[in-house]
């Protein structure tokens, strides 16, 4: 889920700082390392590198269900611990009228592409979906630094890579023909509308699940119709908006799962980034879980998530005091640092919602539950202000800050460096990890 309360506090500090983005209606599981001080993410969890994980062929970036993932300061030039890639959208059934997108980004803590209106050229002559009324149907999402998305919903082919998800509703964020009405998403005043505004030109939501949120937007009855997420115009001309249930085939759904093959999970595998950050950083994103040779994967430990699509991560702060357990823990790309609440010293002033430990923690957690599989790994959490300051680079692997949610543990993008974390979609079966074949939703790591 995207998180940009940690950016739009730093930003204001230094030109080097970014950020992710958090849902709050929908939140998914995370695993995690990042680097310790002067160590790379390969030396500290060898078995899981990206290089140990391949039992067949590596992927590279031209195979068909294989997308290149990077790092960088974004369209903004201020990012941190962005992770992008391209997305290519065409009128459904067409060959020809179609759109690349770059620096769109790679959440696995929401669900669904929801792209700037702006970047979607209006040649290309999208569809509006529409409920059974005939009235324009309109998607929100409130993020936690109080930004939020709000626009209409449309249907398009999804590209990615050589694979396509065919008539698959997306959202036109920041659309000025309904910017009128975007209050019924949100009070706050900074709403998406421009690439500056998102540090990317759209979100592409990989989350566990196959929709934005299922049955729980399209019961009946007047509490499910202002679920929040989904608002439909109430008349032709929309001259006003109002909330609606919505069917799970027109909500924002996860692409992967509605591709012809490799459609039960993916990969994200990245590369190590040292200690002190870098200025980019580059990866993969493999589709399926053992549908071909270039994603089969070895050395990896499961970890089935709740049907909140938590884990559980227990984190020792001192030697000489048991673990902290985290029962809400999630994996998310879409988060800039790792977050949670603990016993580290906070940043002050404007980085307030960073860690400022006095030297360079490093820190050991536990993935999984007691008495279940689990995995072992090792994390660090430096001096926010010391990495801000230092240099303008994109991949910082320990940047981390407070969560603010009671037994929350945020593994964001940093816990990705020089990792490959393996994500199964709820309802699909993934063989290969196990003895048995095993459902999603679940992670591996």
């Amino acid at each position: 889920m995207l998180r940009w309360l940690a950016l739009v506090v730093a930003v204001l500090f230094v030109a080097g700082c970014g950020g992710g983005t958090s849902n709050t209606s929908q939140i998914s599981t995370n695993a995690a390392v990042s680097a310790a001080e002067n160590v790379t993410p390969t030396a500290i969890t060898s078995s899981n590198t990206p290089a140990a994980i391949l039992a067949n062929s590596q992927p590279l970036p031209t195979d068909p269900n294989v997308v290149a993932l990077t790092v960088d300061s974004g369209p903004d030039g201020k990012g941190v611990n962005r992770l992008y890639t391209t997305v290519t959208i065409c009128k459904p059934g067409s060959q020809t009228q179609c759109q690349t997108i770059d620096h769109v980004l790679v959440d696995t803590g929401s669900v669904g592409l929801r792209l700037l209106a702006s970047a979607v050229p209006a040649g290309l002559q999208l569809s509006t979906l529409k409920n059974t009324s005939g009235n324009n149907l309109l998607a929100c999402a409130n993020f936690l630094d109080g930004s939020f998305a709000w626009g209409p919903m449309a249907v398009a082919d999804v590209k990615l890579g050589e694979m396509v998800a065919t008539s698959t509703p997306v959202q036109l964020v920041g659309d000025p023909v309904y910017r009128s009405f975007d209050t019924a998403c949100s009070s706050s005043p900074d709403a998406i509308v421009t690439p500056k505004d998102l540090g990317a030109n759209g979100i592409l939501g990989v989350g566990l699940f196959k929709q934005d949120c299922g049955s729980l937007c399209e019961l009946q009855g007047r509490r499910s119709a202002r679920n929040g997420k989904y608002f439909a115009c109430t008349n032709a001309a929309c001259t006003a908006v109002a909330g609606t249930t919505l069917s799970a085939d027109k909500q924002l759904q996860q692409v992967i799962a509605l591709f012809p093959t490799d459609n039960n999970g993916f990969a994200i595998t990245m590369d190590s980034v040292s200690a002190d950050g870098a200025v980019s950083a580059s990866g993969l994103m493999v589709f399926g879980l053992g549908t071909r040779s270039n994603n089969q994967f070895s050395n990896m430990v499961v970890l089935p998530s709740s049907s909140q699509g938590y884990i559980r991560s227990s984190v020792a702060f001192n030697n000489d005091q048991s673990a902290t357990t985290f029962g809400s823990s999630f994996l998310d790309t879409g988060s800039n640092g790792i977050y949670f609440d603990g016993p580290v010293a906070a940043c002050t002033g404007v980085s307030a919602s960073f860690y400022c430990p006095a030297s360079t923690m490093n820190l050991t957690a536990v993935l999984g539950a007691s008495g279940a599989s689990t995995r072992t790994i090792n994390f660090s959490i430096a001096n926010a202000d010391k990495l801000f300051t230092a240099s303008a680079k994109a991949a910082l692997p320990s940047l981390s800050g407070s969560l603010g949610l009671t037994g929350g543990f945020d593994w964001g993008l940093p816990a990705f460096y020089g990792r490959t974390v393996l994500f199964g979609i709820d309802g699909k079966r993934t063989s290969g990890l196990t003895q048995t074949a095993i459902t999603g939703p679940f992670y591996a790591l």
